[in-house]
């Protein structure tokens, strides 16, 4: 029961971060990233190179773990 709390709190907690985006690009990469796309298939879909997204990813690791949100928790 702990586990579905904990997984509730983040569920809740990645809810409010993806809110919190204020720029469409960095929302669309999140929503395609949740969505299992590739890297290649996020840039070709945005129309941006590689490098973009390379920093863009960077921006929101660095967002998210502001936000207390971990990878793979």
């Amino acid at each position: 029961m702990d586990r579905r709390q904990n997984n509730g709190r983040r569920c809740q907690i990645v809810q409010e971060f993806v809110k919190g985006i204020t720029d469409n690009t960095e929302r669309l990469v999140c929503f395609l990233f949740m969505n299992n796309y590739a890297d290649r298939e996020v840039c070709k879909f945005l129309k941006i190179n590689e490098n973009t997204l390379v920093l863009l990813k960077l921006k929101l690791a660095f967002d998210m773990k502001k936000a207390g949100i971990r990878a793979g928790a």
